[in-house]
Formats: C-alpha cells, structure tokens, sequence
C-alpha cells in the first residue's frame, strides 16, 4: 500500500512540468507562484502540483490553505522527483465555489509556508497527470490515486475519479502491455471471473471500472477471482513491483474470451486432475471457500458434478488395508465416518480426514470401533494377517463440515512419513437416506449406549432435523363427499384421525366399519396419507368409499414421508374446529363392535382430570394385545414401553377393569384436543414411529393430567402392519436410537412415575 505522505519515484523522464517557483530557507513565497491546479470527479476532488526548487521539510502534515482557511481533512500528498527538487502533488476536497480564479491560497508543511500563489484556472486532469510524464511516474500517481486518494477522500464511486484512473492506466502499458499481463482464464459470468496474474504479490489489487475504483483480494497461487463478470470497461491494476508492471485490459466478448471455459469448468477439470489452469482455480477457490459461501457452493458442486471415483485398499494378499465407506454430512456443519482399517503389522502413525481445505486429524479416541463380520471372512487367510477383532470404525465430528465439503478422502499415515489416500463417495445426500446410512452403519449386536450418545444419535439427529426441514410445505387437505346441512357431522364431537403409510390392506374395513356405527358417522374423519406417491389411488378409494357409504371425509396428503408424529400432528391441524376430543387410529385398527367410541368419549366425560383413555385392542386371534402402556427396566437399566395384559385371553381379568394407566398407546388414542395443543402435540424427534405415544403421555402427565384405560371400547389391532414396510424403521437402528432418546429424556420421571402403579 502507498504511504500517503510521501512517495518518491524515479525523475520523470521526457518534457519536465511547468516549472513552480517556490521560497528556498523558508523565505517568504511570492503571489506570483506557478502552479498546475486540476479538479477531477464530481464530488469536489482536487489535484494541486508545485515545483519545488530545494527540499522539503521532512516532518509536518502537508495543509493547503485556501481563501484563509484550511481545507479540512481528509487530504493526502505525494512528493515525485529528486529530493534536491521535488514536485509535491496534493489531493483534497475543496468547498463549493472555493476555486475561484484569483483565491489567495498556501501550501503549508510542518510549520512554515512553502507556496503562495493565487488560483489560475484549472486545467483539465488528463492535462495535469500525463502531459511530459514517463510511463514510470503515470504509473505512481495511478497508484496514488486508486491507492491513497479514492479511499482516504471517499470518491471509490466517482466516476470522474475512475476515468482519470482508466487514463492513467491505458497511458503507463502503452508500450509492451503483454508482457506480464493479467490474463482471463475463465469467461466472466454471474458468479466469479477468473484471471491469471504474472505473480502472487501480497498487497492489495485493484478493480477499476468505468464508474468506481475497487479494493480486491490478493491473488491466491497466481489466481485473480473477481465476483461477478468484471463491469464494462474494468480493469486489473497489480500493486507495485520491483518495476512498473504492465497489464492488458480484457475484453468480456468476441476473440479468445468468447472461446475460454467457465469457473465451474475450470473447477472440475482441476478436480480431476486435466487441467493445469483448473488445479490453479481450485486452489484459489479452496482458499476462499472457508469465508465466502459463493465460493464453497461452487466448490461443492464441482465435486458431486465430477467426482473422484471411491477408492479403497482390500487386497488380502497387502500388508495394509482401509477404506472410507461413508462419510456424510450432518447437515448442521459436522461430518459422519464409517469405515475400516486392517494393518496388522503396525505400519500407520494415524489417520486424518482429508478435505478441500485441509486435513483433520483423527486420534483414536474420536473413532469408535467395532467388529465387522464381513471383514473376518475376508482376510481370515491373509498373508500378513487378520482384520484383527474391531477393524471397523464409527465417528461423528460435529465441526468439522463448515463448509459443507461434497467428497472426503481417508489419508492413511505412515511411519516413514508417507501417506495412502483412500476416497469415499459423494458426502452430500438426501437427509433421509443419509440417515438411514448412518443408523444401518453398525450391526445391532455391536451398538452401545456411548455409541448411541456420542456418534450415531447426534449424527442422526441432525440428519433426521434437516429431513424434517426438507418436506418443511402446507400439506394438500381434498374434501371428500358432501355434507348435509341436517347432519350432526357439521359440529362433531370427536375428529377420527388415522395416519396412512403404503400399507392399504385393512383401510376399506376400517371405513366400512365407521359407516355402519352411527356414533362414528357423526364424526369427523380424517385421513393422512405420509406415502404422497400413493395419492391418485388411495384418493380414488376413499372417493369411491365415501360415495358408496354417503360418508364424508378429508384426505390430507403430506409433501413427503415424515414419520408418524408429523402427520398426526398435520390430522389435528386440519380436525374441524367444533372437534373437542381427537382420536389416533392406526390404518391397521378396526372396531371389534359398533359403540367403541361413545364409550371412550364417555370416559372422559366422567372424569375431568383425565386428557387422554385408550381402549382394548386385540390380536387376530381375540388375546389381549393392549390394556394400558407401563413401564418396564430391561437388563441394561433402560425403560422400554410394555403392555398390560399382553397375550392373555380377551376377559383376563387385569384386562377387563376400567383404571388409571401410566399411558395409552398412540395406536388408538383418545385425547383432549385442549391438552394435546398444550403439550405441543407428538414430538417429532422420533424417527419414523416408535415412543411418541408414551412421549406424549408423559408431557400430558408433566401437565397435571391423568390416563386412563377403558375395556368396554374393543377394538382389533393387525400390529405393525405399516411400520414393518418402512425400511428406515425395519433395517436400520430407528428402533434403538428412539429408545435411547425417550429414556435419556423421561428416565427420571418414569421411575417416579412407577412407583405408583405395578409393574405387571
């Protein structure tokens, strides 16, 4: 950067300026001083030059004085020439009308007046900054003036300034301007413009356009990344080298621009290792990707638009073995690993996690091990030995995805000091599947509650948060059927909400049996169907159905599968409003009798400080599959839901008295819809569908409320007909990871809880 006291260059060569005579020894300055005086730019800049004809005084701040008064800062001086005979140029704002030919002015510098002079008219800038001048002194007062005068007088934006800038530029590379020039490597566009510049100086580069001067980024490995297609007219101005530099200004069409490759071309030919000029963008880029979001979106989408073929060492007859099987982003700034490693004669120091923006260290405490089966097989006959018991690995580095990295490789580290690059596949997934991935990524026998804590549950909780982001839209609620003025289904008491999900085998004698139950035709049925590619045929059937049974109803159709609790949340969103009670029915639940529901509404009726009651639900074969949810410890310490009664014949007696539970299960429920909005309805948390039931009738319980089970309401339950077709629930650790997150939230309250109902 310039100082903008002074700055000495070497002496003009060519015609010298117009001679100034100035006092020598501090004598008294005459009125009849020369000057050369220029104002350029629309917000009042000025540009004063005096010939000096001894040297200056070296301290002081340098004032000019105009009609007795000073200017007011900001101003900055520039001394050019030999030092026995300076010329001082000095840039200010001046006051409007305070140039008036014939204004008595000073030029003041540490103390003592070395010029007065009364004001000539102004010449014209170009006048002033290139008659008689060299290309070197052009080259210093360019400078000057992008460096020192646009920021310090506040004229970034003055057009005048800028095309003054746009002179002095095109004069000081008139001659040999391709010798070092900047070069265009990319064609401008919306995004970035990339350009190669002789070196990689460490001062500031500019951007001049036609209507502004412009502080840019030093160059990264000889890279120049301008945001945005530079403006017309723009040019690149290097900082000062040993010796001028001369550049070329780059036209944006026509010639060999038209013909180069863009930025995202560029990228992905570095990527892939074909293209010199690429390697070079995908530095640079690399190093702005961490502070500039631009930069890291088109970095990543480089990546997954050519990405680097998954590489892993599993030959059995190599001392050394790994591979990084996933390594997927979290979706909230960390990354999850899976993989392995074999080295049984002990050649790795470590491993690190390789990104575009550097590599991470991975001790051994953050990888969690475990055993993997299909591992032992393959290298039970190695030549160098095993896989060794826990060749496996897990980890969650919930920091270390800022930028959100598309593709990770494994350096495996070796003693000597060299390193083995293995490559995973793309990071960035949908969140659903990379949930899955991430909860399919141990074997069941080998998760533990520090696994589930400290890798697999925040990793999967962020994944299942960003899933739920991801179908963040308004459900489509179709009314279906008309509704006769006359009927009491206008003002229902209890709104019938059932959940539907690929499974459709029982939804006909489930609507079937609502329409021959008065007490269910006066209600309000709701369907949500969670498969929305499912819509055109389950709409027909329920048209079909309603049409037939004169029965109506409302399908509300999800914008994609988000588990259980949220479309029962999004049923009692869309209830009718004169609905006091809500009921949850599984799609796989049918009544055992017409009258089940005015007995649980009834229920509720006679007890106000109950919110929820659940009914008898059955097997296929008349036991008892439900007769009130409690609590049970298993062998680790953890609670897990269990039911009353369960297996033992339909009138056992512990199945048949009406009583106060711990809680009811969400296959059928009957809740307060006043309770159930002040317990913020089902948690989502859960993924796919277990535990939210016994989650909400504890947060109705932490409200005050009681639950409570009702016998003479029987109802058959096909269980887990839907849920075992969700393979994000049946192949994966859903079921574990729900259950670890329902103890770790309610372990407490549920003990407290037990003490006061039995256990069986």
């Amino acid at each position: 950067m310039l100082d903008h006291r002074q700055t000495e260059a070497e002496p003009p060569q060519g015609a010298p300026a117009a001679a100034l005579a100035l006092p020598r020894d501090g004598a008294p300055a005459t009125a009849a001083t020369e000057h050369r005086l220029a104002q350029l730019g629309e917000a009042g800049l000025l540009l004063l030059e005096l010939q000096a004809t001894g040297p200056l005084p070296r301290d002081g701040t340098t004032t000019l004085v105009v009609g007795g008064a000073p200017l007011a800062p900001p101003t900055a001086s520039l001394t050019l020439g030999p030092a026995d005979a300076p010329r001082l140029v000095f840039a200010a704002r001046s006051r409007a009308g305070a140039l008036a030919p014939g204004t008595p002015c000073e030029v003041r510098k540490g103390g003592e007046t070395i010029a007065a002079f009364r004001l000539d008219l102004p010449i014209p800038a170009e006048a002033l900054l290139l008659a008689g001048r060299a290309p070197a002194e052009r080259y210093t007062l360019l400078r000057f003036l992008v460096g020192t005068c646009a920021p310090a007088l506040r004229a970034t934006t003055d057009p005048g300034l800028a095309a003054v800038c746009h002179a002095l530029a095109r004069a000081a590379v008139a001659r040999g301007a391709e010798a070092g020039a900047a070069r265009a490597l990319s064609r401008p566009d919306a995004a970035f413009s990339a350009w190669a510049v002789p070196h990689a100086p460490d001062g500031a580069w500019y951007l001049l356009t036609r209507g502004s001067v412009r502080r840019i980024e030093a160059p990264v490995a000889g890279i120049l990344l301008l945001d945005g297609a530079p403006p017309p007219g723009a040019l690149l101005l290097p900082p000062a080298p040993a010796r001028p530099l001369p550049f070329a200004p780059q036209t944006s069409g026509g010639g060999t621009t038209s013909r180069l490759p863009t930025v995202a071309t560029l990228l992905r030919t570095g990527i892939s290792g074909t293209s010199a000029a690429g390697r070079r963008v995908l530095t640079a880029f690399t190093a702005r990707a961490a502070r500039d979001p631009r930069c890291a979106a088109l970095l990543r989408e480089a990546q997954l638009l050519a990405p680097a073929r998954p590489q892993r060492l599993d030959d059995p007859t190599h001392p050394l073995g790994g591979a990084l099987e996933l390594a997927l982003s979290d979706r909230e700034g960390g990354v999850f690993l899976c993989g392995w490693v074999r080295d049984p004669l002990g050649l790795l120091a470590g491993l690190e996690l390789r990104g575009p923006l550097g590599a991470i260290p991975l001790p051994p405490e953050a990888l969690h091990r475990v055993p993997r089966p299909d591992l032992e097989e393959r290298f039970a006959r190695a030549a160098f030995g095993r896989a060794g018991p826990t060749p496996g690995f897990v980890a969650h580095l919930p920091d270390a995805d800022r930028s959100g990295v598309a593709q990770w490789r494994l350096g495996l580290r070796l003693r000597s000091g060299e390193a083995i690059e293995l490559a995973a596949a793309p990071a960035l997934l949908p969140p659903v599947q990379a949930r899955d991935l991430v909860l399919r990524s141990v074997h069941p026998k080998a998760v533990t509650p520090a696994l589930l804590d400290n890798c697999l549950g925040p990793a999967a909780a962020r994944l299942h948060r960003a899933a739920l982001r991801a179908i963040a839209g308004t459900p489509e609620v179709v009314a279906i059927g008309r509704r006769s003025p006359s009927s009491t289904r206008h003002s229902p008491r209890a709104s019938l909400i059932v959940p539907l999900y690929r499974n459709m085998r029982f939804l006909r004698f489930q609507v079937c049996a609502f329409g021959r139950d008065s007490q269910t035709r006066g209600a309000d049925l709701v369907f949500v169907l969670d498969s929305p590619e499912q819509r055109s045929d389950v709409e027909h059937l329920l048209r079909g159905l309603s049409a037939m049974l004169d029965l109506p109803m409302t399908l509300v159709v999800m914008p994609a599968n988000g588990g259980y609790a949220a479309a029962c949340n999004a049923g009692a969103a869309a209830a009718h409003p004169a609905a006091a009670t809500l009921v949850f029915l599984n799609s796989d639940v049918l009544p055992a009798a017409p009258g089940w529901l005015g007995r649980l509404l009834g229920r509720l009726a006679r007890d106000r400080r109950l919110a929820a009651v659940g009914p008898k639900l059955l097997f296929d074969d008349g036991s008892v599959q439900h007769a009130g949810l409690f609590f049970r410890r298993a062998g680790d310490g953890e609670w897990f839901n269990d039911h009353y009664a369960k297996g033992f014949p339909r009138t056992h007696p512990a199945a048949a008295r009406a009583r106060r539970v711990p809680g009811v299960t969400g296959a059928a429920l009957c809740v307060r819809r006043s309770a159930f909005e002040a317990a913020g309805g089902f948690c989502t948390d859960y993924i796919v569908g277990d535990f939210e039931d016994s989650d909400l009738c504890l947060r109705l319980r932490a409200l005050g409320h009681e639950i409570a089970y009702e016998p003479s309401a029987e109802l058959f339950h096909f269980e887990r007909q839907s849920i075992a077709t969700h393979e994000g629930h049946a192949r994966t650790l859903a079921g574990a990871y729900n259950r670890r997150l329902h103890h770790l939230r309610w372990g407490e309250a549920i003990a407290a809880l037990m003490t006061r109902f039995p256990a069986a």
